[in-house]
């Protein structure tokens, strides 16, 4: 089975979610107990986690990876964030059900 080739679009959006993130982290290492920041980071890590997972620019063996880190990254900023939680267990299941390790991080 041939994967569909990313578009223009594609890549932009993944990009766009990707300094989106690196400037709500930013934000909130800079005030660590600001509920915007949290509240900004988690929104956009959320956002940029599920485009990681199912972006065709990125191949399974990274897509699945770096989702699962960001939602975690999210669920340490707040652990009752239930997009986070509910996305981790499933990439989690996944990696188990297919009897492979499940990345740490």
């Amino acid at each position: 089975m041939q994967m569909a080739k990313p578009s223009a679009a594609d890549k932009a959006r993944l990009s766009k979610l990707e300094k989106a993130y690196n400037a709500a982290h930013a934000a909130l290492v800079k005030a660590p107990n600001n509920p915007k920041a949290k509240k900004d980071f988690v929104t956009v890590g959320d956002a940029y986690a599920n485009e990681s997972m199912n972006s065709p620019v990125l191949t399974p063996h990274i897509k699945y990876t770096q989702a699962l880190h960001l939602f975690r990254e999210v669920l340490k900023v707040d652990p009752s964030d239930k997009t986070a939680k509910s996305e981790a267990d499933l990439i989690i299941s996944i990696y188990k059900q297919m009897g492979r390790p499940v990345p740490k991080g």
